[in-house]
């Protein structure tokens, strides 16, 4: 069943700030995840763990991205300036 878009939001809140940078720190926590698992033991969950942390931060940053797009299109401050 496909998930239906999210409708675009009508502001940037402190909870869409929040998501942004806890995706943003996921990203340099799974790359040390991986880093010290292959540096002192490999571990086939331990390399599971960092390479998920870095693809669901990556996910999460995008995700933001995009919302804030849309928020700045619905709000009109993404719109192309008009030369006079």
């Amino acid at each position: 069943m496909p998930g239906r878009p999210l409708p675009p939001p009508q502001q940037l809140t402190a909870q869409d700030v929040a998501r942004l940078a806890l995706g943003a720190i996921m990203i340099p926590l799974g790359a040390v995840i991986l880093y010290r698992t292959l540096l002192i033991a490999f571990s086939f969950q331990a390399i599971l763990v960092g390479v998920a942390f870095i693809a669901f931060g990556l996910y999460r940053l995008a995700l933001g991205w995009s919302r804030y797009r849309l928020l700045r299109q619905a709000t009109g401050q993404g719109l192309p300036r008009q030369r006079t």
